[in-house]
């Protein structure tokens, strides 16, 4: 994706310009910077640019937009701690009302906004980028790149900024409910806070690899039924 974006910069260029040659120099590219050779670089090749392939019809669906800069390393602040951060991919919005879309690249099963819930966000990443973006966002949203599986999912000022994307209730409260939480993660990190704390209780422990170390789990009802279908916590 970053080579791809690095020649097309514009939805406008991604609906004009031919897309084979692109994809084919990108995937070139990345089988190169992977050290991959021989017949595995050949095979290698040929997935990425099919992966690619089917991602850019999902992009070619959105309204107008320009891609500012991907993998963009800056230095976030959150309750006086200073971060590295890598925000993989932000888009300028060219219609409506403007802004700009926070991405997330993903390629596991398990790609949800869920994690990004209070308390204690499962996965707080995204929201921490978010709230200490100086830019105006008008979407939040991973880029789920599973082939037969490909969707941008998160969340979004409205229902034009990005496709099939959860329009947010209130967007401010949304942001300062982040807010909150990233703050509060940090001030915990920061004040060395390790307190044992399972967030969803036995549902944690049970795929904790530490119980004969801790054994807070034996204050749950370990005869309690816990349904496996919510996958990993």
């Amino acid at each position: 994706m970053r080579g791809i974006w690095a020649e097309l910069k514009t939805s406008a260029a991604l609906q004009s310009e031919p897309l084979a040659p692109v994809i084919a120099r990108a995937a070139a590219a990345a089988v190169k910077e992977a050290g991959i050779e021989g017949r595995f670089a050949e095979l290698e090749h040929v997935r990425l640019a099919r992966l690619a392939e089917e991602w850019l019809a999902v992009e070619k669906a959105r309204k107008p937009f320009e891609v500012l800069f991907v993998e963009h390393e800056r230095s976030v602040a959150v309750a006086g701690l200073q971060l590295s951060s890598r925000i993989d991919r932000m888009d300028r919005l060219l219609e409506g009302e403007g802004g700009h879309v926070l991405i997330d690249y993903k390629s596991g099963y398990r790609v949800t906004p869920k994690d990004w819930e209070p308390p204690r966000p499962d996965d707080p990443q995204l929201p921490l980028y978010a709230v200490a973006a100086p830019e105006e966002l008008a979407a939040v949203a991973f880029a789920k790149l599973r082939r037969g599986a490909m969707r941008f999912t998160g969340f979004a000022k409205s229902k034009e900024a990005m496709p099939r994307v959860q329009v947010a209730k209130n967007w401010p409260a949304l942001l300062a409910e982040w807010k909150k939480e990233t703050e509060a993660l940090g001030t915990g990190f920061a004040a060395g806070d390790a307190a044992v704390d399972p967030k969803r209780d036995l549902k944690t422990c049970l795929r904790c690899d530490l119980q004969t170390l801790c054994r807070v789990y034996e204050k749950f009802n370990v005869l309690e039924e816990v349904d496996e279908e919510e996958g990993p916590e």
